[in-house]
Formats: structure tokens, sequence, C-alpha cells
């Protein structure tokens, strides 16, 4: 007998084989159980990972255990300490083979479950030539003065009708060639598609009708027909689409664009409203939260809440609220996936992780879904800001063109500009929004931010000081801020306070950190200085673990490191910054503060130099404590 023949027949003796069939059948059942359960719970996608690693890792160590082991009538003892003629190795390989039938069966059940009984009849893929051509009309609307919130319904409906694999829609394009008076029949023959859908909107006792028909151009005729009241409300236009693909193809559209819940979508909309007044209140989130608790499977609140989340996080730089969106914008676009207002929170997460090209994607994404969403139009272009910083103030240039009222573009191409240096063009975009929103504090902050950075000390100290002492307005960004202007100034001692203050609300944010640690640097020395520079580089590491390229986090790091000695740290961050940022004035700048913390004069003042000509203001260089000490002219 050979070797090869012996280990087979031991393996079989010792019941190993039996033993990691029974493993795999039975992982493979837990995984399939797993799969369901935490998608119902909406567990993140690592525990399913997890999971999967861990049974994986299980099966060497099972195959190991059987034939190390043995199962005996006196316990599990070593298998080389067993007598043969006491092994009931036989009888253990017939439990196995039992369990194994057993678990087989039940996987069996759920197979013919979940293929039979849980798939619909029309929900499974279909082949090519199931595929029905539709082209749905520009609907007609009777009252002149409800047209310009309706233009985009049939729109609407046709995306709605996109999500099933068994519909292809006429381009929107090919639909707007259409000659005018165009008979149904000779506009389905020029679309080539088989159905044409068309609508009337009406208002007629206060409410919005909607009538929508369904032509065949193989019967030459009107095939169904349906009225609708409240034609505004999201849940109609899903009727229409659904009935429509009833009609059609007898299979459901289910679209998830709203909850099935009227308490749910209710407080979902008191929350948008809310958002509309203040982005940043708390009640905001509890509206989201409370609708979800009501129905998990609400995909827009999801979304949003996602959206507010990912949108605190660039504010106070929180990593649980990164980690938070993280998991409810994921769990969305599970649910899904065809959403605009889904796709954009993706983007916006994206973007905040550093994942620019995915973030593009999913706002260009969002934008195929809702054309006219002029909040993802800017943020495709802000996705450019670093790429294509021409393509990107061409694009945005164009949407203030088309919304010259709209604030969203002037404040992305003053972002544009500040990055770029080109601080006076950047203030006088922001003096735009300021016009437009004359009451939002918050525009009167970031203006005041643009204002110290073109070196305009006492207008922003005028906007500031306001919004320090009122009880309105609690950003910690406004504090520091003011600390800036005084630091500046040389009041050190004043700046120091106003940090330690913008700390106190945002202890997660490690600007403040460098910040402060700038103004004890001046203000009690290099050792005063040295522990919380030591807390700013701590701070900056979780930020760096969310994105990789954060600039704040990266410059940070590397002051700080330069400030108590930290080469390592110093080195390594100051490298980064030199691969993506060198072209950057504040990066050069950063490095002149950095050489003069390192005594290596010399090369601050051919940083402060090389700032100096990227645009970076005369007035901070000059003001600036660290590059005088260099004797740094300009």
């Amino acid at each position: 007998m050979s070797r090869l023949t012996r280990l087979v027949a031991e393996l079989r003796r010792r019941n190993v084989i039996r033993a990691g069939v029974a493993y795999t059948v039975l992982a493979w059942l837990l995984v399939q159980v797993a799969d369901i359960l935490l998608e119902t719970f909406g567990a993140p996608p690592w525990v399913m990972r997890s999971l999967v690693m861990a049974l994986a890792l299980g099966l060497p160590v099972t195959l190991v255990l059987a034939w190390v082991f043995e199962l005996t009538t006196r316990g599990i003892q070593r298998t080389e300490d067993v007598i043969p003629e006491e092994s009931i190795t036989y009888v253990t390989g017939r439990k196995l083979n039992y369990v194994i039938i057993g678990i087989l069966s039940v996987a069996v059940v759920m197979f013919a479950l979940d293929r039979f009984v849980f798939q619909q009849p029309g929900s499974a893929d279909t082949g090519t030539d199931s595929v029905v051509s539709v082209g749905v009309l520009p609907f007609s609307i009777e009252s002149r003065q409800i047209a310009p919130f309706f233009g985009q319904l049939s729109s609407d409906v046709a995306r709605l009708l996109q999500r099933s694999s068994m519909i292809r829609t006429a381009s929107e394009d090919a639909i707007s060639a259409l000659p005018v008076d165009t008979s149904f029949i000779d506009a389905a023959t020029r679309l080539g598609v088989r159905y044409l859908i068309y609508g009337v909107i009406g208002k007629a006792a206060g409410a919005i009708q909607l009538k929508v028909s369904l032509f065949d151009r193989k019967a030459g005729e009107v095939v169904w027909e349906r009225n609708y009241e409240d034609a505004h409300l999201q849940q109609t236009t899903n009727a229409v689409a659904s009935e429509i693909l009833l009609e059609i193809h007898g299979g459901p559209v289910a679209p998830a664009a709203a909850s099935s819940d009227p308490e749910a979508y209710a407080i979902y909309l008191r929350a948008k409203q809310q958002f509309a007044l203040d982005p940043t209140s708390e009640e905001v989130e509890g509206l989201y939260r409370e609708a979800i608790d009501i129905d998990p499977r609400f995909a827009p609140a999801l979304a949003s809440l996602c959206e507010f989340l990912s949108r605190r996080f660039g504010t106070k730089r929180t990593t649980a609220d990164f980690e938070e969106a993280e998991r409810v914008c994921h769990r969305a676009w599970t649910i899904d996936s065809h959403s605009p207002v889904v796709q954009y929170a993706l983007g916006s997460l994206y973007e905040d992780s550093g994942q620019v090209e995915k973030a593009r994607d999913a706002f260009m994404a969002s934008l195929e879904i809702n054309p006219g969403a002029l909040k993802a139009q800017v943020a495709v272009a802000e996705t450019w800001h670093e790429d294509d910083p021409e393509l990107a103030e061409q694009l945005l240039k164009r949407i203030i063109e088309q919304h010259p009222g709209s604030p969203d573009a002037y404040k992305s191409l003053q972002y544009l500009y500040f990055k770029q240096g080109r601080y006076a063009e950047a203030v006088e975009e922001m003096r735009w929004v300021a016009r437009l929103l004359p009451q939002d504090e918050g525009v009167k902050f970031r203006l005041s931010s643009t204002m110290i950075l073109a070196g305009q000390f006492a207008e922003a100290k005028a906007l500031l000081i306001p919004l320090v002492e009122s009880n309105e307005v609690d950003l910690a960004s406004i504090n520091s801020n003011l600390a800036t202007i005084l630091f500046f100034e040389g009041d050190y001692a004043g700046a120091a306070e106003l940090y330690l203050d913008a700390i106190e609300k945002e202890p997660e944010d490690p600007v403040y950190y460098r910040n402060l640690g700038d103004a004890l640097w001046h203000l009690d020395g290099a050792v005063g200085a040295e522990s919380t520079f030591r807390d700013a580089i701590r701070v900056a590491k979780p930020q760096l673990a969310i994105n990789p390229d954060d600039y704040y986090a990266q410059s940070t790091m590397m002051v700080a490191g330069a400030s108590v000695g930290d080469i390592e740290t110093y080195e390594k961050n100051k490298q980064k910054l030199l691969e993506k940022w060198a072209g950057d004035p504040q990066s050069q700048y950063d490095f002149a503060v950095a050489s003069s913390r390192l005594g290596e004069m010399d090369d601050c003042r051919e940083y402060a130099r090389k700032a100096h000509e990227l645009g970076y203001p005369v007035a901070l260089l000059e003001a600036d404590p660290d590059i005088s000490l260099a004797g740094t002219r300009f």
C-alpha cells in the first residue's frame, strides 16, 4: 500500500474528511443566515467580512483537531493514546454523516424558499428578448402658476422606470428632437419604442392633478390611462412608474424614493425644512434619526443623516461622526443606489475621506438621476479644485452665470481662489455671498477668514467680535479666527485664551492645538508649548487615518514635530506636503514656520519668499513672529 493510500485511509478512519465536509457545509449555511440577518439590522460590511475570515481560518483548525483528537466512550482523548480496539470512530463517522445530511437538507430548503417563495415572479433578471422600449414624452402643464415646479416630472417617471431591467427608455435628447405636432405613431417609430407615456398636469379646486396615458404602437391606440391626485407628492410619482410597469410587463418597479410610512415621511420633511433654516441644528439630526427608527429602510432619511454627519465632521473633525456617516451612507446605498440623494451623500463621504475620483463619480451619478440639481453641479466642480483648477473655475463661473442668485457656486469659487492664494478675489466672491445672505452668521465668519489672509485685519475683526460675543453662533472657528488676528497683532495671551475656547468646543480639530501651541511658543517658550504640540500630533493622527491627504492634519504634524524636535514626524509630513502641495502658498508659509522652529533661518527665508511669490499675503508674512525672527524682508 502506498503512502498516499495509507494517508487517505487514516484520514477516513479519523473522520478528518467528514469533519472538514461538515464544517464547510455548516460554515456556508452560517454565511447565508448572517447575510440575511446583518442586512436586516443594517450591520456595517466589515462584520460580514470578519465572519467569513473567521470561518475560513476555522477550517484548518477543525482538520487539525480532528486528526489529533478522537471522541471515545471516556470523552475526548489524543488519537495516539486510544487503543485501536476501543476506538469508536466508525460510530462518530455515522453521526457526522447524519449532521452533513441534516445541514444539506436545511440548505436545500433555504435555497428553495429563496428561489421560489421569497423571489417574486417578476423580480428575477430577464433575458434581453423581454426588454420593452418606452419613450416618456414631456408632460403638458395646463397652469402657468405651477409650470416652474413640474417641468421635471416626466423625467422623474423615466428615471424610476430605468430601475427595472425590463425597461429601456428613449433618451431625452431624442425626445426633444421630435418635430412639433408629431403623431404618436410617428413619434414611437422615430424613437424606436413600442410604448409612449404622456401626461397632463392641471390645477383644480386647489389640488394638483395628473392624468397619465400609455400608448401602444403595436395596438395603435391608448391601452391604459389613469388619473392621480396630489401630483406634487413623491408617492404619486412612484405609483405612476409602478403601475405603468405592471401594465407593460407584469412586474413592479418597487421604487424606494419615499418611506412607506406616512409618519416617517412627515418627520423627514420637517428635518429637511429645519435643515434649510439651520444645517448644524441638533434638532435636524434628531428628526432624521426619529424617521429612521420608524422606517429603518427609508433610504433618503439615511442618506440625509449621512450628509449631516459628514458635514459636521468637516466642521468639527470628530472621527465618530465620520465612522457613523460611513455606516449610514452605505446602508442607504444598499437599499436604494438609484436615489440622487443617496448618491450625493455618498459623494460627500468620499470627498471627506480624500477619495476624489469616487466622489466625482457619485456626484455625477446624482446628476444623471436629477440633472437640474444645482448642489450636485457645484459638488462636481469642487472635485476638480486640485486636479484641474482651471476647469473648476470655468465650471463654477458657468454655474454663477446661469444661477446668479445661488450662493453655493460663489462659496466654492471663493475656496478655489483661497487655495490658489488669490485672496483679494476670494474676498470679492464672499462679499457676493454676504449680499445674498445678509443675516447668515456663518457667511460673515467665512468672509472674515478670507479677509484675514488678504491682510484686512480691521474689517475681519469688526465682523468677528460681535460673533464671539453673541451666543447665537457656537463655532470654535470663530474664536480661532479672532485669536489669529490677536496673534498677528502680538497679543499672544489673548490669542491663547481664545484658542483654548476653540479646543473646548471642538476637541478633535488638530489645527486649534497647533495654533494654541504657536501662541504658547511665543508666550512661554518651547518648553511651555511642548505638551500642546504633542496633543496636536495625537489629535491629527485619526484625521489622517480617515484622509491620508488631509492638508491641515499633515501641516499640523509637520509644524508640531519641528516645534518639539520630533524630526521623524517633521520630515515624514514635510515630504508628503512637498509631493502634493508644493505649489500652495499656505504650505510654503508652513515650511517657513517649521524651519524657523528648527533654527534653520536660511531655509525659513527661502520658503517665506516662495510663499510671497505664490501669493501669500505680505501683511501676514511681515506680522508672523517666526518669519520676522529670520530677518526676512519683502
